[in-house]
């Protein structure tokens, strides 16, 4: 801190009234007028309080205080961190991580016949509604049914409801086609299918609890469901590449929900770029990425027909023999 010439001069004699009451002095430590030093800075004369000497050092005795605290905290912060990436690397040794190591290529997929058919969960197994509008058929449906036919019996009964006032031919055929196949073998686990065609475009809607109504939306997300309450040797989260099947699922459902049409043949061209020249996204095996592709493809024909190369007509082509589309 600077310093300040006193206010007022100590030889100034103030005479005290005796109609006053006498008041011991407010400050206890006695006033030295020799304590004050004069010294010479720039011919000038500059006076020195004691105070302001002690003032100084109470602050540089805090400020050191301070820094001290500061690096002491400093120090434990750098040895927690010292332990953390001590724990980390332990656990990399533990679990055979290594950081320099390059990427492990991809496994092939596993065919239909190298995954274990295990008996189906019965507990899993619950009748549920499903709300399809009569211009976005759920042409998958029909494809588990007829692909599921040995190993599951998906009984499907169909309705209108008040808002539609008449089906179109395209659903009139899927109608007949899911109610009427049957399944061949005999004491199956079956889900019981309530289909209602009902005008919520193209969301279709997946109800399996009528009281609390927590609809699963989308033909792709019924799709994922039904793929992991059925056959286990359809699921594909047993597969190697159930990161790349769920980006086609997704492309799937976003090419069926954009209403625009720019948007749906960018979605198309990248489906058709994972496709490239094998004949189904499974490659050799039916997929459900196939006939999720399939369905979307065929409820919004009409918009890209233009665009569906060769190769994704094949492909649909196979799925449609294979399980009846």
């Amino acid at each position: 801190m600077y310093s300040l010439k006193p206010v007022m001069s100590p030889n100034v004699v103030c005479e005290v009234p005796s109609c006053m009451y006498t008041l011991k002095p407010v400050c206890t430590a006695a006033f030295d007028p020799k304590a004050f030093t004069n010294n010479k800075i720039g011919g000038a004369g500059v006076t020195v309080d004691p105070m302001s000497i002690e003032i100084d050092n109470l602050l540089q005795k805090a400020e050191n205080d301070e820094l001290r605290m500061l690096a002491e905290r400093q120090q434990r912060v750098l040895q927690q961190l010292a332990e953390l990436k001590n724990e980390i690397l332990s656990l990399r040794t533990e679990l055979k991580l290594n950081a320099k190591s390059p990427a492990q290529p991809s496994t092939s997929l596993k065919s239909e016949a190298e995954l274990k058919a295990e008996p189906i969960n019965l507990t899993y197994l619950q009748d549920f509604v499903v709300n399809a509008s009569p211009e976005y058929v759920p042409y998958s449906l029909l494809a588990l049914k007829n692909l599921w036919k040995n190993r599951l019996n998906l009984h499907v009964e169909c309705f209108t409801h008040s808002t539609v006032p008449k089906l179109s031919d395209e659903a009139l055929t899927f109608q007949s086609a899911i109610t009427n196949s049957e399944s061949t073998a005999s004491n199956l686990p079956q889900i019981k299918v309530t289909l209602i065609w009902k005008n919520v475009g193209a969301y279709t809607e997946m109800i399996t609890s009528p009281t609390s109504y927590v609809p699963i939306c989308g033909e792709v997300n019924i799709l994922r469901y039904l793929s992991r309450c059925g056959p286990s040797e359809f699921n594909y989260e047993q597969q190697d590449n159930v990161d790349e099947v769920d980006s086609i699922l997704d492309s799937c459902y976003l090419l069926l929900n954009k209403q625009n049409i720019k948007q749906r043949q960018q979605i198309l061209r990248t489906l058709g770029s994972k496709l490239g020249k094998a004949a189904g996204f499974g490659g050799g095996e039916l997929s459900l990425c196939d006939i999720a592709f399939t369905s979307a493809v065929k409820q919004v024909q009409r918009t890209i027909a233009k665009d569906i190369n060769p190769n994704m007509a094949k492909c649909m082509g196979r799925v449609a023999t294979v399980v009846g589309l």
